[in-house]
């Protein structure tokens, strides 16, 4: 897919402004001689001009078929696909103004960087001057300058994602599209490559959508994420609000790890409801309008587990937190954290997480089986839709 517009000068801040793609009711069915599959269902989403929104979900779960009707690789069973306001449902990859960017990388292996850089622009016919020019400034943003005539086999894994990358920009598409371009590297490299993605889709303003299963790569890059399950949306957000406010279950454990805790609804307000939880009551934003079904969970970092305190009674008025006695069963060491299980009084176990720095480490953590006093702040707890 090629195009020759413009590149947009906006750099992309996750900001809402203008839409750049729309999704309206998008379904995809296969059928197969295993039967019907239905990988998308009824998504309605909206990509906004010079973000990096990211795709997120299992296996499975409809991100890579969702990607493909965006390239237009996929026709839509039913709904529209529009760009810059102009359906696009049908229109082939080849007239679509996108680049996708494969997690094989697709270069050419006879050709050296820099042809394998100009294939599309080639392709367009521009004059041999724009072609160079073009090439050279994104091998510089790119820091490949002076590996542009190395064939891809004399190039690093990274190296070679630069080029694919630079093979994408080079033609000022509309739309960058990922289709999971760091699966194929070591970890080390891979945390590398997606600051250097980053920087690069930054530095262009250009809108793009990036799919992973990696929730870690989507904490990092993104301006918003959308998390998929099953082939629909579970929620949609900034990195900030998918981890500290997920609304259903699926989320909170996909995205991080999550605690949850038996729970049963006192009273439903006006948005807000009132849970019993842990022999206490909480009172957080409703997620489900409808009345569905709600658990409650907390993040293992909010969980705090100290030894046992002589004397708490001066604390117990303390209205804001949860105090729960029980015993430490379990302690992992991951150098920065230390992953814990407490068995409470009543038998329920909980996780908790502790962090450490050069002044605190796990030797200040109780012992096994000691007992300990565990204290969860209410405003960290969330109530969550129960679905899975």
């Amino acid at each position: 897919m090629t195009t020759t517009s413009p590149l947009p000068t906006a750099i992309g801040t996750g900001d809402h402004g203008s839409v750049a793609v729309r999704l309206e009711g998008v379904q995809k069915v296969f059928d197969s001689s295993q039967g019907r599959h239905e990988a998308l269902q009824s998504i309605d989403l909206e990509i906004y001009d010079g973000e990096f929104l990211t795709i997120l979900g299992p296996s499975g779960c409809g991100k890579t078929t969702l990607l493909r009707v965006l390239a237009g690789f996929e026709t839509p069973t039913r709904g529209e696909v529009s760009l810059d306001g102009r359906r696009c449902t049908t229109m082939p990859p080849n007239k679509r103004p996108m680049t996708m960017v494969f997690q094989n990388y697709a270069l050419f292996p006879h050709l050296n960087v820099f042809d394998n850089i100009a294939y599309g622009l080639r392709l367009a016919k521009l004059p041999r001057a724009e072609i160079a020019e073009r090439v050279e400034v994104v091998l510089s943003i790119m820091d490949l300058v002076g590996l542009g005539r190395r064939l891809p086999g004399q190039l690093s894994g990274g190296q070679q994602q630069r080029v694919a990358l630079a093979r994408s920009v080079v033609v000022r598409p509309r739309v960058l599209l990922f289709d999971e371009p760091l699966s194929n590297l070591d970890a080390r490299l891979r945390d590398q490559m997606r600051g250097e993605l980053r920087r690069v889709q930054q530095q262009l303003g250009v809108t793009s959508v990036y799919v992973t299963h990696d929730q870690t790569e989507a904490m990092a890059m993104s301006d918003r994420i959308v998390v998929m399950s099953n082939g629909r949306i579970q929620q949609v957000g900034n990195p900030v609000e998918i981890y500290r406010r997920p609304v259903s279950l699926f989320v909170a454990d996909f995205i991080g790890k999550a605690v949850v805790i038996d729970c049963s609804v006192v009273r439903r307000g006006d948005g807000d409801v009132t849970l019993a939880l842990l022999g206490d009551e909480v009172t957080v934003v409703d997620p489900s309008p409808d009345g569905e079904p709600l658990t409650a969970v907390v993040r293992p970092e909010d969980v705090h587990v100290r030894a046992a305190a002589g004397d708490a009674a001066a604390q117990d008025d303390d209205r804001r937190v949860i105090r729960l006695d029980g015993w430490l069963r379990g302690i992992e060491f991951l150098g920065s954290e230390s992953r814990l299980r407490v068995e409470l009084a009543e038998g329920e176990l909980l996780d908790a997480a502790a962090f450490h720095d050069a002044a605190s480490g796990p030797e200040q953590l109780p012992g096994l089986g000691d007992a300990v006093r565990v204290e969860i702040p209410k405003h960290a707890v969330r109530a969550v839709i129960d679905r899975r």
